[in-house]
């Protein structure tokens, strides 16, 4: 804006370029408050969606979590069956191994699915954790107006 200079007249300042530059200076606090107002609208939205994403995040963690536990569950289920199994087996003949081996890969094999799946949706995860973190970077706040300047 820099410095305003007005002319003299007789009782003080010409009135008139006072009124001008005060009704510019109104004017441009206006525009000025209406940026504000469309900024902190759009703060609020992407709080708003910051806040989904977190209540996403939390939901599909526990379900991480559940999967798993569930993972564990089953491994430790499949390590126990295929421990009886293969006491059975060495009880019994070569041909009961053979089946209680096959018996364990697919178990384990179904384990190591869990597992995959777990670690994709983990990995999705932080994708969108990454994008709502670089549009939370990317947002621009206004910088502050000095309104002092409507003092002078």
């Amino acid at each position: 804006m820099g410095d305003v200079k007005f002319d003299t007249m007789r009782n003080g300042y010409n009135r008139y370029q006072v009124d001008d530059k005060v009704a510019q200076l109104t004017s441009e606090v206006e525009t000025l408050q209406k940026k504000l107002d469309l900024y902190v609208s759009r703060l609020d939205e992407v709080e708003k969606q910051s806040a989904s994403y977190k209540e996403k995040y939390l939901t599909l963690a526990g379900e991480i979590r559940i999967k798993e536990k569930a993972a564990e569950d089953i491994a430790r289920i499949a390590l126990k069956e295929a421990n009886v199994i293969v006491q059975t087996a060495n009880d019994n003949a070569d041909v009961i191994v053979k089946e209680a081996l096959a018996s364990a890969r697919a178990i384990l094999i179904e384990v190591n699915k869990l597992g995959e799946e777990t670690g994709e949706i983990k990995q999705r995860m932080i994708k969108e954790l990454d994008k709502l973190d670089q549009a939370l970077s990317e947002f621009e706040v206004p910088r502050k107006i000095d309104l002092n300047l409507l003092e002078e």
